[in-house]
């Protein structure tokens, strides 16, 4: 039988009742996670967003209509307690609530299709995502999120304290953001459009509307068939760009002080999710080191990783140079910088200092890039001669091209994986882990 929740209205999280409350009538609701005892003696471990709360039931105490429901319960059908918080030192966290009265919600249909009660062998990945719905409600799998939430927020927190406004940029395009072949194709009403695989031209026409500082956290999307530990279909973008700029070094000051403030933000605020899944944050301390990319080649060739000139360093080159800084340096952060200029795409900015090298550098996080940065060349008339260089059809991103001709300032921006972020911060296999429903070349359900 499955009861109206009627007039009653939740008290307590579980995390907000206290052995201090000793006597205090409150209403609790959540999940039945686990059913114990039997007979005169039942036991109900109740699990909501905040953790788990007992619920004891002992005959002669609790009434008996109660407990004939209690043994009509399965794991996992959602309830609604009202009862009486007691003291005891036996119980977890030190106190039980008596059940005056319970009602049942919804009905959880038996068998379960994943074991929601961690075993020492966890059930298998694709088992997982499958049943995402029932996984996300494991304390070790829901603090993954709640720290996600934290990242977001401190990266609010930072930008909008430092003079960025957030844009919303449009996600159906006519023409592909970054080029290439990686995008996803849409029936745009009578003619063909894309996925966005970043808001680059959006942000950049913005510097010249006069907004000079701006962010956005949004999808991305790219449709590569990569079967890697880091690579989603659909990834969590933060990207920023910024006017009035000297090089790329401005914007890697800005992005140093974020990843700084992101963890600080999370150890400070996140201390149960990390105790959850036993994770301790580090806050990387100022200045970030920085490598360029020909002294990176040069420390990656003894190592047995070489790559050739204008060829930039794969993820086996970014893991061996990320276990370098660690132990050189004692960081897990480092700018990679002066890329090859060959190598450049069109919007980029040659540097003046070293013609080989564009205005672009990345940052690595514990062996795994993060962020891209770049200076965008701003003078019209040098932009078009890198468009026809890279015989990019300007007609199709006319656009974007006429922005540059009305007084364009000084620019560059980054694009920072929000996913990678929490998968380095949170050491986690796969960066899969940090979605809450991944998108693949395999899996576009649930």
């Amino acid at each position: 039988m499955i009861d109206n929740i009627g007039d009653w209205k939740r008290t307590h999280y579980s995390k907000d009742v206290t052995s201090k409350m000793d006597n205090k009538e409150v209403i609790v609701m959540g999940w039945a996670r686990a059913l114990r005892g039997g007979g005169a003696l039942k036991f109900i471990q109740l699990s909501d967003r905040e953790g788990n709360i007992q619920i004891t039931a002992k005959k002669g105490v609790v009434a008996d209509n109660i407990m004939k429901k209690i043994e009509s319960l399965n794991r996992e059908d959602v309830l609604a307690v009202k009862g009486t918080v007691k003291a005891s030192k036996e119980a977890p966290n030190g106190f039980e609530i008596i059940p005056i009265d319970i009602r049942v919600l919804n009905k959880a249909e038996t068998p379960l299709p994943l074991e929601l009660v961690t075993k020492k062998t966890p059930a298998e990945p694709a088992t997982r995502f499958d049943a995402r719905s029932l996984d996300l409600r494991k304390p070790e799998i829901a603090a993954i999120f709640n720290i996600k939430d934290s990242v977001t927020t401190a990266v609010r927190n930072y930008l909008e304290g430092s003079g960025f406004i957030e844009i919303h940029s449009p996600k159906i395009i006519a023409e592909a953001s970054e080029g290439g072949s990686e995008v996803f194709k849409v029936k745009y009403f009578d003619r063909e459009a894309y996925l966005a695989q970043s808001p680059q031209f959006y942000k950049q026409m913005m510097m010249a509307a006069g907004f000079d500082r701006v962010y956005e956290m949004g999808p991305a999307f790219r449709a590569e068939k990569s079967h890697t530990t880091r690579h989603l279909a659909e990834i969590l973008m933060l990207d920023m760009e910024m006017s009035f700029i000297k090089s790329t070094e401005d914007v890697m000051d800005v992005v140093e002080k974020l990843m700084i403030e992101i963890c600080s933000h999370v150890k400070k605020n996140e201390e149960r999710s990390l105790q959850i899944i036993g994770k301790k944050i580090e806050v990387p301390k100022p200045s970030f080191p920085r490598i360029t990319m020909e002294e990176a080649k040069k420390i990656l060739k003894k190592k047995g990783l070489e790559y050739k000139p204008n060829e930039e360093i794969d993820s086996a080159g970014e893991k061996a140079l990320g276990e370098y800084v660690k132990e050189k340096y004692d960081h897990d952060f480092v700018f990679l910088t002066e890329f090859p200029w060959a190598e450049a795409k069109f919007y980029h900015k040659q540097s003046d200092t070293n013609p080989k090298a564009a205005e672009r550098c990345d940052l690595i996080y514990r062996g795994s890039e993060i962020a891209t940065i770049t200076q965008r060349e701003h003078r019209y008339d040098i932009l078009i001669k890198q468009v026809k260089a890279q015989k990019v059809t300007a007609e199709k991103i006319k656009f974007y091209l006429d922005a540059f001709r009305y007084g364009m300032p000084p620019h560059g921006g980054c694009g920072i994986g929000i996913d990678r972020i929490v998968q380095q911060l949170l050491e986690l296999s796969n960066v899969q882990e940090a979605v809450l429903f991944p998108r693949t070349s395999e899996r576009i359900t649930p």
